[in-house]
C-alpha cells in the first residue's frame, strides 16, 4: 500500500474567513425547519403605545389607520413578551375599559382590542385574572368588537321610516293633508332626515359622507323635536324616531 496522504480539496463555494478551529469549512445551516431571521420587533414601551393609539384615533383615513392598528398590535405583542408588570397591566386594562381601541383593526382583520386582550392574558400571574368577562368573552370568539350588529342600520332605518310616517299621519290627519302651507313643511324636514340616514348607513366607516349624514341626521332630528314640544309645531314623532337612530348608528363599528 502507498502510505501517499491524499488532501482533500476544500469543498466549493468556500471562501477565505469560513474555516473553524479545525480547518473545515462553516456553511450556512440549509436545515428546512429553520427560517430565515425576520425583522426585529422594535422593543415597545407604554408611551409608544399611547403616542399609536392616539396617532389611529386621528388618522385622516381608512389605509392610514389601518396601518398605524397594524404597528400597534406589534407594539401590544411586544409588551407582552417583555413580562409582566404592574405598569404595563395597568395601560392595556386602561385601554380595554377606556373603548379607544374599538374599531382599530390591522389589514389582516386582528382587531387591537384583541391584541390587548390578548397581551394581558399573557403577561400571567395576577394579571391575567384582571381580563374582564367580556373581553374575554370577545377574544374568544364568542362576541363582537364593539359592532354596529347586523340588525342596526335596518332598525335605524325601519324606526327613521316608522316616526316620519306616524307623524306624517298625525299631522294631516288633523290639517287635512296641506304641509305646505307651513313655514317650515314638516315634509321637508322628515324628507332630508331620510336622505341623511343613506350616507350615515351606506358611507365608509369613519369618512367624510358618513359624519356628514350622521351629523345632517341628528340636526334635523332636533329641529323637530324642538319645533314639536317648544314651537308649537308637529316633528316630536319624527324628531324622537330620528334621535334613536342617531343613537344607533353612533354605536362603534367594527
Amino acid at each position: 500500500m502507498s502510505d501517499t496522504t491524499h488532501t482533500r480539496p476544500p469543498p466549493s463555494g468556500a471562501r477565505q474567513g469560513e474555516r473553524g478551529e479545525e480547518g473545515s469549512a462553516e456553511l450556512p445551516s440549509l436545515a428546512p425547519w429553520e427560517a430565515p431571521p425576520g425583522p426585529a420587533v422594535p422593543e415597545a414601551t407604554p408611551e409608544q403605545v399611547r403616542t399609536l393609539v392616539g396617532e389611529a384615533r386621528v388618522a385622516a383615513s381608512e389605509a392610514e389607520r389601518t396601518r398605524v392598528a397594524g404597528a400597534l398590535n406589534q407594539q401590544l405583542d411586544a409588551l407582552a413578551a417583555g413580562g409582566g408588570s404592574r405598569e404595563v397591566a395597568d395601560l392595556l386594562e386602561q385601554l380595554l375599559e377606556s373603548g379607544r381601541l374599538a374599531g382599530l383593526a390591522d389589514a389582516e382583520g386582528r382587531s387591537c382590542r384583541a391584541a390587548a386582550t390578548e397581551a394581558l392574558t399573557r403577561l400571567g400571574f395576577p394579571y391575567a385574572l384582571e381580563v374582564r368577562p367580556e373581553d374575554l368573552a370577545f377574544l374568544r370568539g364568542q362576541a363582537e368588537d364593539s359592532p354596529v350588529f347586523p340588525w342596526v342600520p335596518t332598525a335605524a332605518g325601519t324606526l327613521l321610516v316608522a316616526g316620519s310616517a306616524a307623524q306624517w299621519w298625525q299631522f294631516s290627519s288633523r290639517h287635512g293633508g296641506d304641509l305646505l302651507d307651513e313655514p317650515l313643511p314638516l315634509v321637508l324636514l322628515m324628507g332630508l332626515a331620510l336622505l341623511s340616514l343613506v350616507p350615515g348607513v351606506l358611507g365608509p366607516e369613519r369618512s367624510a359622507s358618513q359624519r356628514a349624514g350622521l351629523l345632517g341626521l341628528l340636526v334635523l332630528s332636533l329641529v323637530q323635536l324642538y319645533l314639536g314640544f317648544f314651537g308649537g309645531y308637529y316633528g316630536a314623532l319624527s324628531g324622537g324616531a330620528g334621535l334613536l337612530a342617531w343613537l344607533l348608528l353612533m354605536l362603534p363599528r367594527r
